[in-house]
């Protein structure tokens, strides 16, 4: 059969699934966020969810433990339409620690020239691929993400900080090539400089997401929305099915010119 007959064509009339990775600093609401989501199921990597109400899997104390709560969501009956992971650097976390049980490694540095962390990029590849098939029963998948300050080694200026995540690097790029949404949840704070006095940080409490890359953190969106959204998956959720609805009006009068 010619692979032009198995083409396929986005429905436009339908909502794609969320593939999402939420970061930010501690206590910003990352997983209020997910718990807001459609109708959510935790996998908890860590003990977050004490105060918030929301269906989640026992605490994993193992990778595979992780991996198995991702396999029931992919592959068992059910009625969640969203799976949150909290969070991927306590999963990595115990990545490294199966790593290192599987091959009999004091640490993940043991082996040398990387290779510790070149195999936990490769347990991290299955466990996404796992989520892959959530993605394809129609379930979205959000990943939520703690943050550190690093300083940015910038080619073309002076080192400066930023907020990373706190996974490994292959870890962290892999996670950002893997998802559709990659936001930045913060708390909006502006400067005040009064005078010659040094200027200082004012916040009132108001958090945002943060859609597209600074050069204070990573961020991107595979469709256009605001720069800043509020931090709720009502805000984002609305933005996303008032994006998509402009791209496939603006597709339709490309179509009826031509």
């Amino acid at each position: 059969m010619s692979l032009l007959n198995q083409v396929e064509n986005r429905d436009q009339s339908s909502v794609p699934v969320v593939r999402m990775n939420i970061q930010g600093t501690d206590g910003v609401g990352k997983s209020t966020f997910g718990a807001s989501a459609e109708s959510p199921i935790f996998i908890q990597a860590e003990d977050g969810l004490s105060f918030i109400d929301a269906p989640r899997f026992p605490l994993c104390n193992t990778w595979n433990e992780i991996l198995d709560c991702v396999e029931s969501v992919a592959n068992e009956e059910h009625n969640y339409k969203t799976v949150v992971l909290d969070t991927t650097d306590r999963a990595s976390s115990l990545c490294q620690q199966h790593a290192c049980e599987q091959n009999g490694w004091k640490s993940i540095e043991t082996p040398g020239f990387g290779k510790g962390f070149t195999a936990e990029k490769e347990y991290w590849q299955k466990l996404l691929d796992g989520l892959d098939f959530c993605i394809r029963k129609g379930i979205n998948v959000i990943l939520l993400s703690h943050v550190q300050e690093k300083t940015f080694n910038d080619p073309e200026r002076e080192p400066y900080d930023r907020w990373t995540m706190r996974c490994p690097k292959g870890v962290n790029a892999l996670i950002k090539d893997w998802v559709d949404f990659n936001f930045f949840a913060s708390y909006e704070t502006n400067t005040v400089k009064e005078g010659s006095n040094k200027a200082r940080a004012v916040s009132f409490g108001n958090r945002a997401l943060f859609t597209k890359f600074a050069a204070a953190y990573d961020a991107k969106s595979r469709i256009e929305l605001p720069d800043k959204i509020d931090f709720s998956w009502e805000s984002f959720y609305t933005h996303y099915t008032a994006a998509l609805s402009n791209k496939s009006n603006t597709q339709d009068i490309v179509k009826e010119a031509v």
